[in-house]
């Protein structure tokens, strides 16, 4: 086979972009409006983000510098040859955005081993633990935790390194590290609660003191035995996406518990590569690898990003050799151990880690220059962080009870404005479920990017198998059919939010009988999880990637939230108790939008033939009109009903005439007029927002819910 290289993308350019200075750490903070982690032709700069660089200089000891980014976004530090830790604050209602995950082919100037494309997250709270004079490091995970291959190395070699540089930059302080990581464990193992080690949830939490970095390698153990080789079967298929779903459970309620039991802890978590890719400049992998990895990283990328504290990413298959969906192959090649008489084929070698190590590394706002550095760089550039504003929150607005659950104040889950007042909701040993949704689709004005689903909830009672599960779908259906044939594109229902897969679970690869679904099952004081909504990926014709795309308006309008019963077979059963739910959202990360004006001057003239004419202002690049009707009785009551239960209309999109003076005219006959006492309002579309109904003399917005012609 020839050579599988792709095509070779602008050079060095798309590395590093920014000019580089010596001794100095640069980059740029910037809106990263469609969260890739690069800064694309037209996102603006974010000026005023706090950047700080802390660490120990070679030559002049302890260095802590804090600066503002300038008006372009930029910054540069330039703290001499040493090893640092570097971080960019979040400013006020903003969030970091994920870490690009882009890749070029190993022949790309610049590109150089090991370091690759510099793909720089942080540790928010680091810097603050090193401070405090111990810093307790916890690596969890399979054999890629530690460190294990059959060509030879040190036991957690590279966690070790990363200790190591952790204490670079604060000589002072006492860096330790856990060694919990089990090779061949799966994410299941997170939720066993066992003392054999300490690679489970409950024994890490337990930890004291508390540790203030864990990074997590975990996930390729639950598909080792179910990945087909060849041109899979839809029932190998079905098989190993149960295993992948399940997983995103295990994670999601591993990363969330030690997200709210360990509120002083970074979390990383990795990325999973393609061992079958190793020599993928010369050979292919397998069709099921190529296919499904990348689907596999776009779940761990989202359960990192979701978390109500945002983990890093490392991002190890972003740099190891893979292969995209045209087969071309991209990243640094031979990087998996064979071992004697190929008996390895599966961790990565020498190099391999050296790569990992350095992920990690970068995951944390690692920076070493001068001798420290594996490359002996003296200056880095490109150091960007991206941002996404949440632009709102949303909540919803009904709730339903189904298969026999019972609620209690259910109409509490809708805000949080009801001093703390919770629905409580009661289930039990079958498939009982409480449900919100109603979430609001109106804000045309909102560019959505992201979403994050968020509950804050409770227990009270004792819960003791009687379980329960918080999940979110964006569509409303939960699980697919039976017998239900899985596809790249069409696999994803639902978003895990409390709830691991369970024991014995999934029951196409029923195992872990001793596996908690609930970690933290009794829940005293208000617990909040969160977690990225999705949907399934789209492969547009001749793209080499999947586009994860966002989640829409309409998307919104069918989004339901569940608390369902999940009872373990085989128990006794008849728990008492209840899920308090404080409330449910969706934050809505982006941009917006500028809204345009009301429509002013509104004037109606009664021709002879009955048709009313309705003349106004014209809104100024305004691409089309709506005329709505409501009953004035309704206005009179203090309500709306010009677009939900109309009279009349609305007229979306209406047909409108040149009034002369800058003004147009709607012409409505007497048959479409409404028959009640009417009220009369003109919107317009300026760059596809709709322009506000109305303002009452108190001030506040006409009710947005009626304006359905958006």
């Amino acid at each position: 086979m020839g050579m599988k290289r792709a095509v070779l993308v602008w050079g060095l350019a798309a590395i590093c972009a920014a000019p580089s200075y010596g001794q100095a750490v640069s980059g740029t903070t910037f809106e990263d409006r469609n969260a890739d982690g690069l800064r694309d032709p037209g996102e603006p700069a974010i000026p005023g983000v706090s950047v700080t660089l802390f660490g120990t200089r070679d030559v002049g000891g302890a260095l802590e510098q804090t600066v503002a980014t300038a008006g372009d976004g930029t910054f540069t530090l330039a703290p001499g040859n040493g090893c640092y830790l570097l971080g960019a604050a979040d400013p006020v209602g903003w969030r970091q955005s994920a870490t690009r995950s882009d890749s070029v082919i190993d022949t790309t100037p610049g590109y150089a081993f090991p370091i690759g494309i510099p793909r720089f997250a942080k540790f928010d709270q680091a810097i603050a633990g090193l401070k405090t004079g111990g810093f307790r490091y916890t690596a969890m995970g399979d054999s890629i935790s530690r460190n294990f291959n059959l060509c030879g190395g040190a036991t957690f070699w590279y966690s070790n390194q990363i200790r190591d540089r952790l204490a670079c930059t604060a000589p002072g302080s006492s860096v330790t590290l856990d060694q919990a990581g089990v090779s061949g464990e799966h994410t299941d193992d997170l939720l066993v609660d066992d003392t054999a080690d300490n690679n489970n949830v409950f024994r890490v939490i337990a930890l004291s003191p508390a540790p203030k970095l864990i990074t997590l390698s975990m996930i390729g153990n639950d598909l080792k035995d179910l990945s087909p080789t060849g041109i899979p079967t839809q029932a190998q298929i079905n098989r190993a996406v149960d295993e992948i779903l399940d997983s995103r459970q295990n994670l999601q309620e591993a990363l969330s518990t030690l997200t709210s039991k360990i509120p002083g802890a970074d979390l990383a978590l990795n990325t999973l590569y393609d061992n079958l890719a190793y020599n993928c400049y010369t050979a292919d992998s397998s069709a099921f690898h190529r296919q499904w990895l990348p689907i596999v990283n776009g779940i761990l990328r989202g359960l990192a990003w979701g978390q109500i504290r945002r983990a890093s990413i490392n991002e190890v298959a972003a740099e190891f050799a893979h292969e995209d969906q045209n087969v071309q192959c991209t990243g640094f090649d031979q990087m998996i151990c064979a071992g004697l008489f190929n008996l390895d084929t599966i961790h990565p070698n020498g190099n391999g880690y050296t790569i990992l190590r350095e992920k990690v590394w970068e995951a944390g706002g690692g920076v070493n220059l001068g001798p420290k550095d594996v490359n002996g760089r003296t200056s880095i550039a490109g150091a960007d962080y991206g941002y996404l504003k949440r632009v709102r929150r949303i909540y919803p607005s009904s709730f339903q009870t189904a298969n026999g659950g019972t609620v209690a104040n259910g109409a509490a889950a809708f805000d949080d404005a009801d001093a703390g007042a919770t629905a409580s909701i009661q289930l039990g040993l079958g498939q009982e479920e409480f449900r919100v949704s109603g979430f609001p689709d109106f804000y045309d004005e909102d560019q959505i990017v992201k979403v994050v689903a968020g509950v804050r909830y409770r227990t009270s009672g004792t819960v003791t198998d009687d379980f329960y599960r918080l999940e979110a779908s964006p569509s409303g259906t939960f699980r697919p059919p039976p017998g239900y044939a899985y596809t790249t594109t069409n696999w994803n229902f639902y978003t895990p939010l409390v709830g691991g897969g369970g024991p014995n679970a999934p029951a196409s690869n029923s195992d872990y009988p001793t596996e908690k679904l609930l970690a933290l099952p009794n829940v005293a004081s208000l617990r909040e999880v969160s977690a990225t909504l999705t949907k399934n990926p789209v492969l547009a014709g001749g793209a080499g990637e999947y586009d994860w795309t966002p989640i829409t308006r309409a998307d919104l309008a069918t989004t339901v939230f569940r608390v369902a019963s999940a009872p373990v077979a085989n128990t006794a059963g008849n728990d008492l108790y209840e899920v308090e739910l404080d409330a449910a959202w969706l934050d809505l990360y982006g941009w917006q939008k500028p809204r345009p004006p009301e429509v002013a001057h509104l004037e109606e003239l009664r021709l002879a033939d009955g048709t009313i004419e309705f003349s106004f202002d014209a809104l100024g690049s305004a691409q089309r009109y709506n005329l709505y009707f409501g009953r004035l009785a309704t206005l009179h009551s203090g309500s709306y009903d010009h677009g939900i239960g109309a009279p009349a209309g609305p007229r979306c999109a209406a047909t409108t005439a040149d009034a002369g003076g800058g003004r147009l005219k709607i012409a409505v006959a007497s048959g479409q007029q409404p028959g009640d006492d009417a009220y009369v309002l003109i919107t317009g579309h300026v760059d596809g927002v709709e322009s506000p109904a109305g303002t009452p003399s108190g001030g506040t917005e006409i009710d947005r819910r009626q304006s359905v012609c958006n």
